[in-house]
């Protein structure tokens, strides 16, 4: 067995997006978890292989399931504010020590919804993390919107 303690420094980083989607605030925020899969992943290949799933209930788990009948857990809500609010917790699957808390906001907006994403991290965060995070979460808002204003 072995034990050391690493001489490095923790930091804090907040990556934000949002966008506009022009539908009611109901249906957005119903898409969110109704159609996780379909707006939440990196390639077509994973997005039927690795569904994201987003579990509607407090102590849901916000995962992408694998092949092999296991998952990674991005996060865990501990917040849920229907149609307004959703608050996950996690570390998104990252090796490192991190802690992340995101904050997704729902807001009616000239006739469609702004979807506001406030992504904190803590902890080992590497240079150039934040702005990943940002890209992939403006990516699957840019999903989102284009889903529903299909």
């Amino acid at each position: 067995m072995t034990t050391k303690l690493i001489e490095q420094h923790a930091r804090i980083a907040q990556a934000q997006t949002e966008i506009i989607i022009n539908a009611p605030r109901e249906k957005v925020f119903a898409a969110w978890f109704e159609h996780t899969a379909d707006w939440f992943y990196h390639s077509e290949e994973t997005k039927t292989s690795h569904p994201t799933i987003c579990e509607k209930r407090i102590g849901g788990k916000f995962y992408t399931a694998l092949p092999d009948e296991g998952f990674n857990v991005l996060g865990e809500l501990t917040m849920i504010k229907p149609n307004n609010k959703i608050r996950i917790r996690g570390d998104c699957t990252m090796p490192l020590a991190v802690l992340m808390n995101i904050t997704v906001s729902f807001e009616d907006t000239d006739g469609g919804t702004r979807v506001n994403i406030d992504h904190r991290m803590s902890g080992e965060v590497s240079e150039g993390m934040a702005e990943e995070f940002e890209a992939g979460w403006l990516d699957g808002l840019e999903k989102l919107k284009a889903l529903l204003e299909a």
